[in-house]
């Protein structure tokens, strides 16, 4: 099967990652843009036989029986409208700010089209990677990169998509308890071990949990003055939650205003 990539940034090029280290890609071949030359030439170097860096974005979708999307939402209306896409091709968007029906108001009619929220972690073959809508194919298809979860709407999408958008204060907070750490004696190599294991287990507990209110009670069963409480309360006091549920409602609100 080609696969046609157009825009190689951060998140298709760990999909293409994903694919080729994963047996079952081993029959896929990637033609990719020829934006952003240095990750797109990383991926044909690393994998000669499944990689082909296209000299243009039309080469990519000429060659491609499925074509990503993976465009920068500013520049995306004006890549995708000139190129020439066949009623047959499925295309799949990973353009975050647009939802179906105006992609496809671009590219015009294809034989299917779908919207999907991966993440870099596809690339070593976990996490989630949630669509809609529920396809078959999609899901035979990216199995090997992770738990792959169809959602009936684009709605429900916009919203894992908004909680999608905590991973970057996610690994500033990592970076940030490392600095502390190290500040007051850790090596960097002791306190990124520690906080890392340290947040993946806490990841696996809540996991394992029936419910959200199962999480929570992690949360309360704690020693009546001990030093989580003390943590806790200091942060709820200053209302550093508020802070991150506010930072969701505001991509929430610019996903919802280009809808």
């Amino acid at each position: 099967m080609n696969i046609g990539v157009l825009g190689t940034g951060q998140i298709s090029s760990s999909l293409v990652r994903g694919f080729c280290t994963d047996t079952a890609g081993k029959d896929l071949h990637f033609y990719v843009s020829p934006r952003n030359r240095e990750k797109a030439a990383a991926l044909a170097a690393a994998f000669p036989e499944q990689v082909t860096v296209c000299e243009t974005n039309q080469q990519v979708v000429d060659q491609s029986e499925w074509v990503l999307l993976a465009l920068l939402p500013p520049q995306a209306e004006e890549i995708l409208r000139p190129l020439r896409f066949r009623q047959e091709q499925n295309i799949i968007t990973l353009i975050s700010d647009h939802g179906l029906k105006e992609i496809v108001s671009w590219t015009g009619p294809v034989r299917k089209a779908i919207r999907m929220v991966p993440l870099p972690f596809a690339e070593l073959h976990m996490g989630p990677i949630v669509y809609c809508p529920k396809d078959t194919e999609v899901e035979q298809l990216f199995a090997p990169l992770g738990q792959v979860l169809a959602l009936d709407g684009e709605e429900k999408l916009n919203t894992v998509l908004t909680m999608t958008a905590l991973m970057s204060p996610f690994y500033l907070l990592i970076h940030k308890t490392v600095e502390w750490g190290k500040d007051h004696g850790l090596s960097d190599r002791t306190a990124l071990d520690y906080m890392s294991s340290f947040f993946e287990a806490l990841s696996a507990m809540a996991q394992r949990a029936p419910d959200s209110e199962a999480v929570r009670m992690l949360c309360c069963d704690t020693t009546k003055g001990g030093l989580n409480e003390s943590a806790y309360q200091w942060i709820e006091s200053g209302g550093g939650y508020t802070f991150w549920l506010q930072a969701m409602d505001q991509v929430w609100d610019r996903l919802n205003k280009t809808e």
